[in-house]
C-alpha cells in the first residue's frame, strides 16, 4: 500500500499525458455545455469588440511574447539565477502562453467585473476554433528560434491534439446542453469542471512529486519575467482596445480575455511536444 504513491511518482512521465487528455475533455464538455449558437450569432453584429479581440489574441501577445522571449535571450548566464536550461523553460512558457486561447475561467471573470459576457464567450469559443491553426504557427515560430539542437514542432500532432480534446468535446458540450433541462445543464457543468480540477491536481502532485517542477533553474529572474509578460499584455490589450474605441464593457472583456489563457490546453501541448525525457535532459544543472 505504501508504495503505490511513489508507483504514481515513478511512473508519472507515462501518464501525464493521458491525465493532461482527460482534463482538457472534460473541462471543455463543461465549457460546451455554457454555449449556444446564438452566443456566436449576437456577436457579429458587434464586430468591432470581437475583431480587437482577435486582434489582441492571435497577434499583439504572440509579438509581445517573441519581443519577450528576445530580451531574455540577452541576459548573460546565470543573469539573476536563471541557469540555460531555465531560459528555455521560460521562453517555451512564455509561447505556450501565447499560442493559447482563453478559457472558460475568463467568461466567468468577465461576468463578475459587468463585462461584455456575450463578447467573452465568442471570443474564448472563436479562438478556440482559431487556435486550430494558430497555435501551431505560433509556437513553430517561437519556440524552436529558443530550444537548441534539431527539435521541430509537430504542427500535425498539435493539430491533431486539439482537434480531439478542444475541439470535439465543445461541440460535444453544446450538444449536451441543447438537449437537456437547465437543472441538467448546471449539474453536468459541476461534475465535468470538478473532475477536471481533479485531475489538475494529480498532475500538480506529480509534477511535484516526480521532480518535473525544477524551481532551482528559474531563480528570482524567472518568476519576474512572467509576471512582466502578463501585466505587458494586459497593458497593451487595453491600450489597442481604448485606440479602437471600443466600449468600457467590451475592453474589460477582451483585457480578461488575453490575461486568462487556457492553461489546461497548454499542458496537454507541453506533454505531448515536450515529454519527460526531454524536460529532463534540461534539468537545473544545465549550464
Amino acid at each position: 500500500m505504501l508504495d503505490q504513491p511513489f508507483w504514481f511518482f515513478a511512473n508519472f512521465g507515462e501518464l501525464e499525458r493521458g491525465l493532461s487528455a482527460a482534463m482538457v475533455t472534460l473541462s471543455m464538455l463543461g465549457m460546451g455545455a455554457t454555449l449556444t449558437v446564438r452566443d456566436f450569432a449576437t456577436t457579429l453584429f458587434a464586430w468591432k469588440g470581437l475583431a480587437v479581440g482577435m486582434a489582441a489574441q492571435l497577434l499583439l501577445v504572440p509579438a509581445w511574447a517573441g519581443l519577450m522571449m528576445f530580451i531574455v535571450g540577452l541576459f548573460p548566464a546565470d543573469f539573476g539565477g536563471l541557469s540555460a536550461a531555465g531560459a528555455i523553460g521560460i521562453a517555451t512558457g512564455l509561447a505556450l502562453i501565447a499560442a493559447m486561447p482563453g478559457g472558460s475561467v475568463s467568461n466567468l471573470l468577465t461576468f463578475i467585473g459587468n463585462g461584455n459576457v456575450a463578447l467573452s464567450v465568442s471570443l474564448t469559443a472563436i479562438t478556440t476554433f482559431a487556435c486550430l491553426v494558430a497555435t501551431p504557427v505560433v509556437l513553430a515560430s517561437l519556440v524552436t528560434v529558443r530550444v537548441p539542437g534539431d527539435f521541430a514542432i509537430d504542427t500535425s500532432q498539435i493539430m491533431l491534439d486539439i482537434g480531439l480534446f478542444l475541439i470535439a468535446p465543445l461541440l460535444a458540450g453544446m450538444v449536451v446542453r441543447a438537449h437537456t433541462t437547465l437543472p441538467q445543464q448546471i449539474l453536468f457543468i459541476k461534475l465535468m469542471v470538478r473532475a477536471s480540477l481533479v485531475l489538475l491536481a494529480l498532475i500538480i502532485i506529480g509534477s511535484l512529486g516526480a521532480g518535473r517542477l525544477q524551481f532551482a533553474a528559474y531563480g528570482w529572474l524567472g518568476p519576474a519575467i512572467i509576471i512582466v509578460f502578463c501585466l505587458g499584455a494586459v497593458i497593451l490589450a487595453r491600450l489597442l482596445a481604448t485606440a479602437c474605441g471600443t466600449g468600457q464593457r467590451d475592453s474589460l472583456a477582451i483585457v480578461i480575455e488575453v490575461a486568462v489563457k487556457n492553461g489546461l490546453l497548454a499542458l496537454l501541448i507541453l506533454t505531448s511536444m515536450f515529454p519527460s525525457h526531454i524536460l529532463a535532459a534540461a534539468g537545473p544543472d544545465a549550464r
